[in-house]
């Protein structure tokens, strides 16, 4: 999101109107809302959980089938908050809530937590389900590899343009994130090795 304000910012610099970045900006904020936001329900009947999207003009998102309670064997929560993945023996749902309704997505959660707890079903965050996967040690080295030529960049701009650059700071916005997505996915690599 950073990234697409200050770029479009430059585009309207580039063009000579900065109210005209501003305005692709709001246009490019409300494309990206559409596209990426959808409102989905979650009940649970019968021991089934039930799935229903509230429909878009366009571009609707593909029904999910019912899922039996029973067949859930991992579920994938990040942060106790926000709920990522259900995972049966053949597919995976897909998810991903937000902090849009925090308390209807905690009584999910805490249900789900509940259920597992008595069912004998995992529950992992999205780390541990990268490394489960065998990604993680490659995301890691990726993290690693951007981070480096993060620093690199950051110093070409300073020795060739100086503190005062501002285009300097939009390595600076990324640069820290990097450095938490490093920091966890180490901690969740200590962890697998110490099983």
């Amino acid at each position: 999101m950073p990234f697409a304000f200050i770029g479009l910012l430059l585009l309207g610099f580039q063009i000579g109107s900065s109210i005209l970045g501003l305005f692709f900006f709001v246009i490019y904020l409300l494309l990206y809302y559409y596209f990426t936001v959808g409102h989905l329900t979650i009940s649970i009947e019968n021991e089934h959980l039930n799935f229903s999207w509230k429909k878009k003009v366009v571009f609707n998102y593909k029904q999910v089938d019912d899922l039996p309670l029973a067949n859930i064997r991992t579920i994938v929560i990040d942060n106790g908050h926000f709920l990522r993945k259900l995972i049966t023996d053949n597919k995976t749902v897909f998810i991903n809530t937000t902090k849009v309704n925090p308390n209807d997505n905690l009584k999910l959660i805490h249900f789900l937590q509940t259920f597992a707890k008595n069912n004998n079903i995992r529950v992992i965050n999205s780390w541990r389900n990268w490394a489960d996967n065998g990604y993680l040690k490659t995301a890691y080295r990726i993290n690693i590899a951007s981070i480096v030529i993060a620093f690199i960049i950051v110093c070409l701009f300073i020795a060739r343009k100086g503190f005062s650059s501002w285009q300097l700071s939009v390595f600076l916005l990324f640069i820290p994130q990097l450095f938490l997505y490093g920091q966890q996915m180490n901690l969740e690599m200590k962890e697998d090795n110490r099983k």
